[in-house]
């Protein structure tokens, strides 16, 4: 079952992803983010997070600068904040002649 939707027999089947509980709920975004911002070892994920949203509403032509905004804030090791935790495949550069994420 996805988003709570009833199936078969009647019952009604939770879904508890992170994604449907963190992401797609209003409340649960808004939670999740205060609960980063508030551990200073987790502020940085949040920012990330933001700045990736940020990115997605960003005009095409203002994406390049954007992405190299965020690669040297957050992926770059001395970067202003450096997310550490981030494994190397998630920080590696779009492949060659494709454009950044």
């Amino acid at each position: 079952a996805q988003n709570g939707v009833a199936h078969g027999g009647g019952h009604l089947e939770e879904d508890t992803s992170f994604r449907w509980q963190c992401v797609e709920q209003p409340i649960g975004k808004l939670l999740f983010r205060r609960f980063l911002e508030g551990r200073p070892e987790l502020a940085a994920a949040g920012a990330l997070w933001a700045e990736l949203e940020a990115y997605e509403q960003c005009e095409e032509e203002e994406r390049a600068g954007a992405a190299a905004a965020i690669r040297s804030r957050f992926f770059t090791p001395g970067g202003a904040q450096h997310c550490a935790f981030l494994s190397a495949a998630a920080v590696a550069g779009p492949p060659a002649g494709e454009a950044p994420p």
